[in-house]
């Protein structure tokens, strides 16, 4: 770590400790995945595993039908891909992403590795934290699994008159 904050490789300061959920997922399950976990960004990979976007938390907001949750059960495929989104390379700079967030008028940019594979993702709050020295470093590695987090809904079993079976 030499140099000013500027020159110093996206890598060293990016969050790669990140939730991604697959196109295929719910908007409902990405709005719950957020709140739960206290995320701001969800990049959106497909079920190959490659980077389609980043989905953040106005853009689910805005998304959001006066139906209720059940209407929110789209996919989240839908929401995204409809900007182009800048990304950077682990070995460029923080000034090289600050400036790339700048241009696109956004608060994210994502980390791409020289395959094109989410990395991690470089966020206004990386960025805050390496000025203030405070930035904590996370595991190093790459963003492998569609879905990291899943949560599915389970249900207590019914007993055949209708009457929940109490748990053993």
């Amino acid at each position: 770590m030499t140099g000013t904050m500027e020159e110093r490789p996206v890598g060293e300061a990016m969050s790669t400790d990140v939730l991604a959920v697959t196109d295929t997922e719910s908007a409902l399950l990405a709005w719950e995945l957020m709140r739960q976990g206290g995320y701001h960004h969800v990049p959106v990979l497909s079920a190959e595993g490659c980077f389609i976007d980043v989905l953040d938390a106005e853009t689910l907001a805005a998304a959001w039908d006066s139906g209720g949750p059940d209407r929110m059960r789209k996919p989240v495929g839908v929401l995204v891909g409809h900007r182009p989104l800048p990304h950077v390379r682990p070995d460029d700079s923080v000034a090289t992403a600050a400036r790339a967030m700048l241009a696109a008028g956004t608060d994210v940019v994502p980390v791409l590795d020289e395959d094109g594979r989410l990395s991690g993702l470089f966020t206004a709050r990386d960025l805050i934290a390496l000025a203030a020295g405070a930035h904590r470093r996370t595991h190093a590695g790459h963003v492998t699994a569609p879905a990291l987090y899943r949560i599915e809904p389970v249900l207590p079993a019914r007993h055949p008159r209708g009457s929940a079976i109490p748990p053993s």
